[in-house]
């Protein structure tokens, strides 16, 4: 069994580290890294970590596998710096290259990470058809489904909708993470979580992010859960609403912190199923604050989730109108 994450819009990130950023100016780099990227690969990242230091005795939780196109000579090198992190995949090759992209993180001022972002490839239809046949083939020997990150062209606006859908039909825990027109759509298939920051909600129009989070509840999402950067995040169930306070940790790039979360939060689901939802938030919590003690994406040995948990805070408070959820099929866990 494994968890199947998306990777559509597959990516090299370039990791530049400046002791300070002076537009215009010649600099040194301090330090340069050539990772595979995208937020599928940084929620596989974290997961794997978390695997790797779960103990024996504990419930098993699935390897990650990412699914999604790699193209040309840098689609190689993605695959290459995949399998250099041990990380699963199952990738459809492209007539076009695999994107790259840059992070440019300022040591002056560390939170502040500048990301140059490409659109990606245009994906053919025979390549999207291929794909999707090896989706139907993953999920029938996956235990969740996260659906993360940016589309690139040719993919349609409810790819993640119609995926969502099919685990929904399986019983499978689903989650998605994604912005614009395609988290609209694929929040409306109902997944088990929303995961968003409030830049991406704020992409859906105006309006009380926590209106939003109960409208959704309504229509039979589990749980809502909104990050705000440093500030805390917010998490929305049919029960409660919590407010999710990290720790505080030596900021060295804020760059993948939602991913942590999101994994921390997936991890805690799977294997830890009856835990409940406090106890997802604070792992999920953990994962992200310790990514955020590091320069690359994935969690830091110096501050580890382990140590970090104690310190977080989650404090709940009664909703303010939230009608049972819609009834699911199948025994999804959490």
């Amino acid at each position: 069994m494994s968890i199947a994450i998306t990777s559509l819009n597959s990516a090299i990130e370039r990791l530049l580290a400046v002791d300070a950023h002076r537009p215009g100016s010649v600099h040194r780099l301090t330090r340069s890294e050539t990772l595979a990227g995208g937020k599928g690969v940084n929620v596989a990242r974290v997961l794997a970590q978390l695997a790797a230091g779960r103990p024996e005795t504990s419930e098993p939780v699935p390897k990650p596998l990412l699914l999604g196109f790699a193209g040309g000579p840098t689609g190689r090198l993605f695959e290459d710096l995949l399998a250099a992190e041990d990380l699963a995949s199952s990738l459809v090759p492209t007539s076009g290259a695999t994107r790259v992209c840059e992070v440019l993180v300022d040591l002056s001022d560390p939170a502040g990470a500048t990301v140059y972002n490409a659109s990606g490839p245009q994906v053919e239809r025979p390549e999207l058809e291929a794909l999707d046949g090896l989706f139907t083939d993953t999920l029938a020997k996956s235990e969740a489904l996260v659906c993360t990150g940016s589309i690139p062209p040719g993919v349609p606006a409810d790819q993640y909708a119609r995926w969502i859908a099919q685990a929904r039909g399986k019983g499978i825990l689903s989650v998605l993470d994604a912005h614009g027109e395609v988290l609209a759509l694929g929040a409306a298939a109902r997944p088990d979580v929303v995961k968003v920051n409030r830049e991406e909600l704020s992409s859906l129009g105006p309006g009380d992010p926590a209106d939003r989070a109960m409208d959704w509840l309504n229509a039979g999402i589990r749980c809502v859960v909104i990050t705000d950067g440093d500030r805390p995040a917010c998490a929305f169930t049919a029960d409660a609403a919590y407010e999710v306070v990290a720790p505080e940790v030596p900021v060295r790039s804020a760059v993948g912190s939602g991913d942590a979360f999101c994994a921390g939060l997936v991890e805690s689901l799977l294997g830890a199923p009856r835990a409940g939802w406090p106890a997802h938030l604070r792992t999920a919590a953990a994962c992200g604050a310790s990514n955020a003690a590091g320069t690359t994406a994935g969690l830091t040995t110096s501050h580890s989730p382990a140590a970090l948990l104690p310190r977080v805070t989650v404090r709940e408070s009664a909703l303010r109108s939230a009608r049972p959820p819609a009834s699911r099929p199948g025994g999804t866990r959490g």
